[in-house]
Parts: C-alpha cells; structure tokens; sequence
C-alpha cells in the first residue's frame, strides 16, 4: 500500500498536469486575436502549436504574418512559404510574403514576389498595397544603385488673360492689343531623372524637365521653359540635406526672355512619420535678353510645414512662408522702380483622399512686393509701387493606374497694385494626362 505522503504527491502532479493535458489548439482563438489586429498576441499563442500545427496552411498564414508583424519576418517568411506551397495562387498570402522579404531587406526577392501578385490580377485593394511597396522598393534601391525615373504629359486648358495684362476697365492710353487676352492652349510637359549613390546615404542627382505653353490663337505669347538641375543629397536617419545647381531658359514666342544660374541648399527634417520640415536658401541670378533693366539677382529663404493626419479622409496640410530679396544689377531709376524689391510670401493648403483613387487638393497664397524706387512713369511720379499677388487654386487627381493620373485644375491669380498699369487678373482651367515611370 502506498503511504499518505506519495498518493498526495501523485495526486498534486496530476491535477497540474490536467490544465496542460486538457488544453488544445483553437483556430477560432488565433482567427479571432488575428482580426483584431492583435498581431502580437496572436503570434505568442500560436507558437506554443508551432510543432503540431506547421504545415496546416491556415495556421501558416495567421501565424506568418502574426510573426513579421511582431518582429519576427524570417520566421513569418518560412511560414508564409510552406502555406503557398499548398495554395501557390493566393495573392494575399504571397502579398505577406513579398511584405516579409522587404522587411527582412531582401529587396529584389521582395520585388519579386510582389510582381507574381500583380501577375495573378488581384483585387484592387491589393494591387494598391503592392504598388505602395514598389514605389518604396525603389527608393531604398535608389541608396545603392543608379534610378531612372520621370514622367510625360500633355493636356489643354483655357486662359481669360494670356498676356497678364490690365483689362477692360483700365484708365490709361492702351491700345486694345495691350489690354488682357484670352485663348485656349495646349500644353506639354516631361521630365527625366537620375539618381546615382557614390557613398553611403551620399547621391549624385540629375533632372531635366521641359514645359511647352502653346495658345491657340495668341501665339506670339507661347512659352517654352528648359531647367537642368544636378547636386548631391545627404540621407540620414531623419533628415535630407541637398545642395543644387540650377539652370533654366524661358523663351517667349520662340525667343530667348530670360535665362537664370543659380544654387539651392535645402534641409528636409521628419518630424514624424506624419509630420515634416523644410527650409531652404536659394540664390539665383537672372538676365533678361530683351529688357536688361530687369536683370537682378534674387536671394529666397523658404520654411515649410507638412502635415499629415490619421482621420477620415486622410487630410494632408502643407504650408510655405518665403521671404527674398531681389537686387536689380543696374542702378538706373529705371531699375529701382520696377525690379528691386523685398517678396513676403505666404502659401498654404490640404489635401483630402475622397478613395484610393481620387486626390482633391486646394490652396491659397499671398505675396507682397516692396519696391526700391520712385516711379518714372508721368502718371504715377513720386509713387513707390507695392504689389499685392494672391492666388487659389483646386485640383482633382485620379489615380487612373499606378503611373497613368488624370489632374483637373482651375486657378485664379489676381494682382493689385498702386500702379494700376500692373494689375490684372487671370483664371486658367487645365485637364492633363500624365504618365510617369
């Protein structure tokens, strides 16, 4: 007979034992703390089954994306894999996949598998996900090998002042040629760029853009606007610093008006992953072929804002303040009275996610344009013009495909001034089709 002691002894391992013996894999549990978004949870339980539940292809898929969402995506990897190889032609599964392997940093496997998901026609809501993870598979393979990348467009639109003139309404001796013109225009627009990493988080950067303005009828007013830019950026763990060279042509009517060299220091600053800063300095010097009385040169300092909130419609607000100073290279009276002067500028606006698809964003801004001089023109003598430069605007994006956008856009600027012969106002409505690569 067993004594007292060891029967009590049996009988406390036993009932120990029981909870453990008694307790067994629920798929429902993991489903349930999964759907929840209690990723972490649901990754702890479902390792305490690893061993008897591996190789069930829906525990694989709870239990691999659990995993990478924990911290955990080599071992989310290897289960995400045994599961497609049960269901090799589920876009979800290899969607988490693709997802593991950019977390891991494997970024042409990731990319990969994420080109296998667009392969398999999914549905909307994933092909977005996918290109969302294409787009950032680019830009960290741009930290180590040479991008390419741009965009083309074209579209046409209607202008109720091509010229920037006075209207109607002017009191003064214009001829009706020199008084506010409207037409319909065409217009195109591409841009290439090359983006070329020589150090760690150092690139090499080279764009060239191109704007075509042509009117309609008023062609003596088309535009065309040349600008290449190259420099070198810094990346760091929050912050993008860039140092530029710029330089552009703008003709008119197919002959060169102005042509402008410059430089531009910048620093970009993540607050968050909501939220950013900007500020830059710019200097430019601008020369004028026809009107050299306008030659200057221009200094700008730009503070920007960036803000981005996690509610409904997803608003995107975006500030700019600028304040410049522009110093006319001849020290005729001339040139004091309409081309030096001090620029206050302030810009802000939001952008809204009405879906997926489609983007509506407004602004508004202000300038302010403090000139030097008196004015030498007889009706105005002893006046120190002051401008005043406001502008809105509302734009419609739709994000037709991942490189193919649809922009609607309507604007209206309107200057006023103690010079009634440089005020005017103009509203311009446009439709582009772009493409970008």
């Amino acid at each position: 007979m067993k004594s007292p002691a060891k029967m009590l002894i049996v009988t406390l391992f036993l009932c120990l034992s029981l909870p453990a013996v008694a307790a067994s894999f629920d798929m429902k549990q993991l489903s349930s703390l999964f759907d929840l978004y209690k990723r972490k949870q649901a990754y702890d339980y479902a390792s305490n089954y690893l061993s008897e539940q591996e190789g069930n292809p829906y525990f694989d898929y709870y239990y691999g994306v659990s995993a990478i969402d924990s911290g955990f995506a080599s071992q989310g990897v290897f289960a995400l894999e045994r599961m497609l190889l049960i269901f090799p032609q589920d876009p979800v599964a290899r969607l988490e996949l693709a997802r593991g392997y950019f977390v891991l940093k494997e970024y042409a496997r990731s990319r990969q598998e994420f080109e296998e998901v667009l392969a398999m026609n999914p549905p909307d809501s994933v092909k977005r996900t996918t290109y969302l993870y294409l787009d950032k598979i680019r830009l960290e393979e741009a930290r180590y090998k040479t991008t390419v990348s741009g965009f083309a467009e074209v579209g046409a639109g209607y202008d109720t002042n091509v010229n920037s003139a006075p209207g109607d309404n002017f009191n003064g001796a214009l001829t009706p040629d020199s008084l506010e013109q409207e037409d319909n225009y065409y217009n195109v627009a591409a841009q290439f760029q090359v983006v070329h990493p020589f150090s760690p988080g150092w690139k090499l950067n080279l764009i060239a853009t191109g704007v075509l303005k042509k009117n309609q009828a008023m062609t003596a007013f088309d535009t065309l606007t040349g600008v290449l830019q190259t420099g070198i950026s810094l990346n760091s763990a929050s912050s993008l610093y860039n140092f530029d060279i710029v330089a552009q042509e703008f003709q008119l009517d197919g002959n060169s008006y102005r042509s402008m060299l410059g430089a531009n220091l910048g620093w970009k600053y993540d607050i968050s992953e909501m939220s950013n800063f900007t500020t830059s300095l710019q200097y430019a010097d601008l020369k004028y072929e026809i009107f050299p009385v306008l030659d200057a040169s221009l200094m700008t300092f730009n503070l920007g804002y960036t803000q981005q909130f996690s509610v409904s419609l997803a608003p995107v607000f975006f500030s700019n303040l600028k304040l410049g100073m522009e110093n006319a290279a001849s020290d005729s009276v001339a040139a004091q009275s309409d081309t030096e002067r001090n620029i206050y500028s302030l810009r802000m606006g939001v952008a809204l996610s009405l879906s997926p698809n489609f983007v509506v964003q407004t602004a508004a801004g202000w300038q302010n344009s403090q000139y030097a001089g008196e004015q030498t023109i007889p009706a105005f003598i002893g006046l120190t013009r002051k401008d005043d430069f406001v502008s809105a605007d509302l734009s419609l994006l739709w994000l037709i495909t991942h490189k193919w956008r649809l922009d609607t856009r309507i604007s209206y600027v309107k200057n006023t001034s103690n010079i009634q012969l440089r005020e005017y106002d103009r509203l311009l409505t446009s439709i582009n089709l772009n493409y970008n690569y």
